[in-house]
């Protein structure tokens, strides 16, 4: 499609039914977001799993090499704990401060599932289109939040993972020389 016939059709459709459109894309990828987040910490739980799994098994003969197997036997199980601390709050959903912008609870599914159908489906219907579409934006800037949160928390997941590993691998390495 040429930029002249797109421009066209955009010139002709409402600006109010544009910026709808727009406000629904950018909720749909943010839930895609959120998504993808959970994806990556769930993998990110089956590796560590299946490797500390591994090590733990022999947890025996790692600690029976003396002081310094037993530090970093300590080290890695505290890494790991720290690994789970971070991971379950990727994903446990968080409430996040309420904006100072009201909201007409059409959107978020809290607010919908506490409405009988009939009213929820008059309350969705009755008011003009930026309405709704004010309310899926505050629903945008409240994702945006929470996919922040989710991110930061999976950055520090991510690093005590790679500190597993430098664990795994010292105590691996000291076991070749010592």
């Amino acid at each position: 499609m040429e930029t002249k016939e797109l421009d066209q059709i955009i010139t002709h459709r409402p600006q109010k039914e544009l910026q709808a459109e727009h406000a629904w894309r950018l909720y749909n990828s943010l839930q895609e977001m959120i998504r993808f987040a959970d994806y990556k910490v769930y993998l990110l739980y089956m590796i560590a799993g299946l490797i500390l799994t591994v090590v733990f098994r022999d947890f025996k003969d790692i600690i029976s090499h003396g002081s310094v197997f037993k530090f970093l036997f300590g080290m890695l199980i505290i890494a790991a704990l720290t690994l789970v601390y971070f991971t379950m709050y990727t994903v446990m959903p968080r409430i996040v401060r309420q904006p100072n912008v009201a909201s007409k609870q059409l959107i978020y599914f809290n607010d919908i599932s506490q409405k009988e159908a009939k009213e929820y489906i008059d309350s969705f219907l009755t008011p003009p289109t930026y309405e709704i579409t004010e309310d899926v934006l505050l629903q945008v800037t409240v994702l945006s939040k929470i996919i922040q949160n989710k991110f930061d928390y999976l950055r520090k997941a991510m690093w005590s993972f790679y500190a597993i590993i430098g664990i795994i691998l010292l105590i691996q390495f000291l076991e070749l020389f010592l």
